[in-house]
């Protein structure tokens, strides 16, 4: 589905530059006629979401915070009968501070706001593609020049003679994503390590004075930086996201055209099971590393413990997710639970179940099953990409060609049932 916009403000000058959202766009006749009006808008939104100008306007309010700070460090320590007895306060540099670092902020705040809507626009557009209304319109009888536009999804494409590799909508003289990428892999992170630097060296400061004047120039430096790393971040993870819906699309489309006897199935690649004796070797041999690194030198000991705690933590934070997960799917009995997706393409056939939680259970080996309340004949089960920090999206294909979209953590249970359902287990 497209994501829905926030409701926002009337757009300023530079918000009106830009393209409404998807669900303020009327459907056009052909579905090859949406594609070439969402590559067009995902262009424009992304050009202006990545652009360099960024940078130096960001640079250009940090600079201009810092020296407003700066004015008005001094008169705030004399306010505060930290400046030497009988000294007073410099009420004109007090005012210009807060002038400069006030007014910097609004006008940074202001302009901020189109690149807010520009990033929320990337997303929707990229999405664009994934509401059944337009997956549902008619075929273009006459494709213009450049790609066919009805392989940019798997779902217009599963009666194609192959799947193509890459689907979606590629935007219209839009980005190729390095930006994107140095800004949160080199260029804030690099900044933020400046500032914790800075802040660090303006905390050795013995003089009120010299502490304020400090931290006026290193507190501006670490939030700036923060923030803009955070939003980068952000950025990286929903394409992440993004790249792995469509590779559920992949799959699902795959298993369908398995089923149809148009292709081959997927290889499910090994278990983690089988990985895990190559996963133990290596954390003996880094565990050896980092002793024999603490015996010659015992002043490391500490950086290297702490480093082993944080990347052992991280790995037990992950797989405990996926345990506590995959526990409490286990309602007791024969059943697994699970949440029932509202799905993203057109009804394939005259079975619905309600979107929520729900048990699913599997009766027998015939492909009985009830969701719920929704006794259903299932004939195969489609499992999607496998996920690190979420739970695996599967299909259940009914004998009627319906599908059912679920969410389930007890991927094996899940899959282990199927199978001796005598289900199709894709």
């Amino acid at each position: 589905m497209i994501p829905r916009r926030r409701s926002a403000a009337r757009p300023g000058r530079r918000e009106a530059e830009l393209p409404p959202f998807p669900q303020d766009v009327a459907l056009p006749a052909t579905f090859g006629a949406w594609y070439d009006i969402a590559a067009a808008h995902l262009g424009v939104a992304e050009r202006r979401d990545s652009s360099w100008r960024r940078l130096p306007a960001g640079l250009s309010a940090m600079l201009l915070v810092m020296v407003g700070l700066m004015f008005a460090s001094e008169p705030v320590v004399v306010l505060l009968g930290h400046g030497g007895e009988g000294r007073r306060a410099d009420v004109g540099s007090l005012v210009l501070g807060v002038v400069i670092a006030g007014g910097t902020l609004g006008w940074w705040f202001r302009y901020r706001r189109a690149w807010v809507r520009a990033r929320r626009l990337r997303e929707a557009w990229s999405y664009a593609l994934r509401d059944p209304r337009v997956l549902a319109l008619p075929v273009r009888p006459a494709p213009e020049r450049g790609p066919d536009p009805e392989v940019r999804h798997h779902f217009r494409a599963r009666e194609h003679p192959a799947l193509p590799d890459h689907t979606g909508v590629r935007g219209v003289g839009g980005v190729d994503g390095l930006l994107d990428f140095l800004r949160v892999a080199l260029i804030h992170p690099l900044g933020l390590a400046a500032g914790v630097v800075l802040l660090a060296a303006a905390l050795d400061s013995d003089r009120p004075e010299d502490l304020a004047t400090a931290l006026a120039g290193a507190v501006p430096v670490c939030l700036f930086t923060a923030s803009a790393l955070g939003r980068a971040a952000q950025r990286h993870g929903r394409s992440v996201v993004l790249n792995a819906v469509e590779n559920d699309d992949r799959r699902r489309w795959t298993g369908w055209r398995v089923l149809h006897r148009l292709d081959r199935p997927v290889d499910p690649g090994a278990r983690w099971r089988r990985r895990l004796p190559g996963l133990v070797a290596a954390s003996v041999a880094g565990v050896a590393a980092c002793a024999a690194a603490i015996a010659s030198d015992p002043s490391q000991g500490r950086v290297w413990g702490l480093t082993i705690a944080a990347v052992a933590g991280s790995c037990l934070v992950v797989y405990g997710t996926f345990l506590v997960r995959a526990v409490a799917s286990r309602p007791g009995g024969p059943g697994i639970r699970i949440e029932v997706l509202v799905d993203d393409v057109p009804p394939l056939g005259p079975t619905t179940v309600d979107p929520g939680r729900a048990v699913l259970v599997f009766s027998g080996g015939r492909g009985d099953a009830r969701i719920g309340g929704v006794e259903v004949s299932a004939t195969a089960l489609i499992s999607g990409e496998k996920r690190v920090l979420a739970s695996r999206r599967h299909w259940l294909v009914l004998a009627d060609d319906s599908q059912v979209a679920f969410r389930c953590a007890d991927v094996t249970r899940l899959r282990k049932r199927a199978q001796e359902a005598g289900l199709t287990v894709l």
